[in-house]
């Protein structure tokens, strides 16, 4: 069986996954001729006869096949399909018109032979990577959208969201998915994370071969629509909403500052007042200053009450996530052994 497997998502890219299949095949020979490989792409539902070119390609190139989805059913559903589908030693997926050149195949292949990491993420927002032809707002809003989700993950890495990645063996029969979307990048990483995977980045270079590409075809920038960050809506919210679910402490901290805040305030201000009625000689100071500062009190305590309820509410999610990774955990440990068995059978097959 092959050691590598190098899987390509795509849709309706019938004018260039041919020859970016055929790049890719050039460049392991010159680079990585050491290495059993195949090239799979995962067909999601084109209706450009992409899939006909792919079956005509798969018949007459022994290191190429290709896995059809009936219908369009997303990028992280493709991902899972390219799991599901290998049965090498390592995986990496890579983009349909390979923004990330080939060259990214032996940078992400190295930490994986060599046992240093289980995942390797292509980085263009590492340090040392860069992007280039990639409209200006897009790259903004993916650099610091990056830059917020990675405060969610422990590995200390920069860039969260790109589907260039290396997956050991290992990795991909633990991982238990259900993403179907571009989700799926943010699902591998919190899950990996809990099961103790070790996670890393290599910087990466993100070059854009087409700079019009995820452009609507008419009347360019003129409608709202066609903004970036209209069209990338849905993704924006699902990336934050994932941000408060691994770490949901993040929703409360705002609201238990605020309000220990205001309750402070109130207490410094009934606190200044009594100080001064009692050097004043005032009689009764302390009753004096409640009842003139009836409202602030009231405040005070409320605001004391509110942080209380967020602080509870905030133990209440940390505690679910908590039972969440410990159930996660066991049944994925049930399903990696029912994995080897099949695969075991499956092997006993081949061999009658």
């Amino acid at each position: 069986m092959p050691s590598l497997t190098l899987a390509i998502p795509a849709l309706n890219e019938s004018d260039i996954i041919v020859g970016n299949v055929d790049e890719l095949h050039r460049w392991m020979a010159a680079n990585l001729s050491d290495v059993d490989y195949e090239i799979l792409v995962i067909n999601d539902g084109s209706s450009d006869g992409m899939g006909e070119l792919l079956d005509a390609k798969a018949a007459d190139d022994g290191r190429f096949r290709v896995a059809h989805h009936p219908v369009n059913l997303g990028r992280g559903r493709a991902v899972r399909t390219a799991m599901a589908v290998t049965e090498s030693d390592y995986l990496i997926t890579l983009d349909a018109d390979l923004s990330y050149g080939p060259h990214h195949i032996a940078r992400m292949l190295e930490p994986l032979q060599a046992g240093r990491a289980d995942i390797v993420l292509a980085s263009p927002y590492h340090p040392e990577g860069r992007v280039e032809n990639v409209p200006a707002l897009r790259a903004w809003m993916s650099r610091n959208g990056n830059r917020i989700l990675s405060r969610s993950f422990a590995s200390g890495i920069h860039t969260a969201t790109c589907i260039v990645r290396g997956y050991t063996r290992e990795v991909i029969d633990h991982l238990e998915l259900i993403n179907d979307g571009k989700d799926l990048h943010l699902e591998v990483l919190n899950k990996a994370e809990i099961l103790g995977f070790r996670v890393t980045e290599v910087p990466a270079e993100l070059v854009w071969r087409d700079r019009n590409r995820g452009r609507a075809p008419a009347q360019r920038g003129r409608s709202f629509r066609n903004h970036p960050v209209y069209r990338m809506r849905r993704v924006i919210v699902s990336h934050l909403v994932f941000n408060f679910i691994a770490r949901p402490q993040i929703l409360f901290v705002g609201p238990i500052l605020i309000f220990l805040g205001s309750a402070a305030y109130g207490t410094a201000l009934l606190t200044v007042a009594f100080v001064g009625r009692w050097r004043d000689g005032v009689a009764q100071p302390l009753r004096t200053t409640f009842i003139e500062g009836q409202l602030t009190l009231f405040l005070s305590i409320g605001a004391m009450l509110l942080a209380m309820v967020f602080l509870i509410f905030s133990f209440l999610a940390a505690q679910t996530k908590k039972y969440f990774e410990e159930q996660y955990i066991l049944s994925t440990r049930s399903h990696y052994v029912l994995k080897q068995i099949n695969r075991q059978i499956r092997q006993s097959d081949r061999r009658r």
